[in-house]
Formats: C-alpha cells, sequence, structure tokens
C-alpha cells in the first residue's frame, strides 16, 4: 500500500467494526467510521436506504485508500437480510467503482456461506458453499458480487469470518446471549449447543482485516479468518458457567427455525500463505475477557 492509507469503514457501529476502528486509531492510520445505528463519532449511513448520490459524495470527498465493509444483517425476516448483505453490498461496490476504483475492498463474509461440514474436516476457500438459512444464502450472495468485481478487475478482497466472540460480543452471538443470561437470572437460553463451531476472537479478526487492508500484493477474492480448530458449542457455554461461578440452568432454545450446520472448523492456510497471519488469542482466554468485560 501507499504508507498514507485512509480507511473507510462501513458498519463502524457494530461488533467487528467498532473494533476494527479501534486498531486503526490504536495503529495511528486514518479512518472515517460509517454507521447506520450511531452518531458520533461516526457517521451515518444506511448504505440499503441512502441515495447513490449521496453515498458516491462520501466516497468521492474522502478519497479512501481502503473501504471495509463490516456492515450487514445477522437477523431478520428475508427481506431485511436481502436489503443489508445484498443490496447494501450492491450500493457500495458500485460507488466504488465509480469514486475509488483505485482503492482496495475488504468485505466481512460469513462462514454460514459454507454450511455444514463432515466432522473432523476442514472447510477451505475452495469448499462449495452450501448455506442452510436465509443468512447464509445471503452473505453468500454478498460474497459473489465481491468476487464478480475481482474478476472485473477490482482490487477486492472477502473475508469468510467464522463464529467471532470477544469482549462486547453482541447477543446475537452464543457467548453474548450465555453472559447476558448469567448477569441477569438463572436460566440460560444458549441455542443449539450440540454443534461443533470454529469460535475467533474479535481482535484476531480485526488484525486480519489490518493485514488484508495493508498488504501490497493482490490477495485471493476469498480468504477464511477463523482458528483452525472446531469446539463444542456446550463446552463453551460451560466454560462461562464456570467462570461466572453462579448457579444456572443451560437450556436449549434453536430461534429461527433453520437446523445449525453441525460441524464448522476454518482451513486458514491461505491466510497464512499470503499475509502471514495466525490466530493469537486462546479460546480461553477469550472467554476469561468477555466475562470480565460483561459491564
Amino acid at each position: 500500500m501507499t504508507g498514507t492509507e485512509r480507511v473507510m469503514v462501513f458498519g463502524a457501529g457494530g461488533f467487528l467494526g467498532a473494533r476494527i476502528c479501534a486498531l486503526l486509531a490504536d495503529r495511528g492510520i486514518e479512518y472515517r467510521g460509517l454507521s447506520r445505528s450511531r452518531g458520533e463519532p461516526y457517521r451515518l449511513c444506511d448504505l440499503a436506504a441512502m441515495h447513490p448520490y449521496a453515498l458516491d459524495t462520501q466516497i468521492g470527498m474522502y478519497k479512501p485508500t481502503v473501504i471495509v465493509n463490516a456492515a450487514g444483517a445477522t437477523l431478520g425476516d428475508p427481506a431485511t437480510l436481502v436489503r443489508a448483505n445484498v443490496i447494501a453490498v450492491d450500493a457500495l461496490l458500485a460507488s466504488f467503482h465509480d469514486q475509488a476504483s483505485h482503492a482496495r475492498f475488504v468485505q466481512l463474509g460469513s462462514a454460514a456461506e459454507y454450511g455444514g461440514a463432515p466432522q473432523g474436516t476442514s472447510q477451505d476457500e475452495e469448499t462449495e458453499p452450501t448455506p442452510a438459512g436465509p443468512y447464509g444464502l445471503t452473505k453468500l450472495a454478498g460474497t459473489e458480487l465481491v468476487v464478480r468485481a475481482q474478476r472485473n478487475g477490482a482490487d477486492a478482497v472477502v473475508l469468510r469470518v467464522f463464529d467471532v466472540i470477544g469482549p462486547a460480543a453482541p447477543e446475537s452471538t452464543l457467548t453474548g446471549r450465555v453472559i447476558r443470561d448469567l448477569r441477569s437470572r438463572q436460566t440460560i437460553e444458549a441455542g443449539a449447543l450440540d454443534v461443533w463451531r470454529d469460535f475467533v476472537d474479535v481482535r484476531d479478526v480485526a488484525e486480519a482485516v489490518l493485514a488484508v487492508a495493508l498488504a501490497d500484493a493482490k490477495l485471493p477474492p476469498v480468504l477464511n479468518v477463523g482458528t483452525g480448530r472446531a469446539t463444542l458449542a456446550r463446552d463453551v457455554a460451560g466454560q462461562l458457567f464456570e467462570l461466572s461461578g453462579q448457579p444456572a440452568k443451560i437450556v436449549e432454545d434453536p430461534s429461527d427455525g433453520v437446523p445449525p450446520a453441525a460441524w464448522q472448523q476454518a482451513d486458514i492456510t491461505l491466510i497464512g500463505k499470503h499475509l502471514g497471519w495466525s490466530p493469537k488469542i486462546s479460546l480461553e482466554q477469550s472467554l476469561a475477557d468477555s466475562w470480565a468485560a460483561r459491564e
């Protein structure tokens, strides 16, 4: 990159976006955060709803060298997910093409795009996606838009992120729900727990985003971000239960009606090869930090 990076982070008010912005600030890298749900210190921006001219103006005036799209929706009806995960990506790519075609575009995808895998196996970037529900389907559609843009000459990369945990995780995540319930009641509604997931700390994900943002070389269209190790969700909930030291009852309550993929585990060979990135924060440390930051 140029050494004078200017990074625009869309979705800066979210769990991932806020951590990315915090890391950019810590490293002294100029950035502008935009969010559809929060004001200061971020600028308001709803990608799916705003007029193309307004988006063009935002990007054209700032002249970013990197655009990071951490915006999106994990919950909601299919129409909501399509707007947030497909239409918004298409709008941002169009503005990127017209106003900042020299920049690098970094899209945060999801392991939900893969769906499940045979137990004991790892999913690499060549794995055929078989998403099971609307969230995975819409995230995959967003990824396909970015990959198509790269084929047409754009400097665009998708980071396909596995299950993100860490301090300040929202209640839409397993650890966020468990911590919420441990703080306020004796019944933990944890969702499906007989599933294996690759849990990666949000701080490691932010480091991966920064590595992509600053890399000089052209990168593959999709890179996995995970730990390379699957953990039973029940064990994660149990570790948080032990950290709390509180009496509680765990109740499994899958809420969206979509059968969850039983096994997911990232193959992170490719991102290590191209960027030298690997996760640094252990599951145990991530859970301890999450519980410590619960207030």
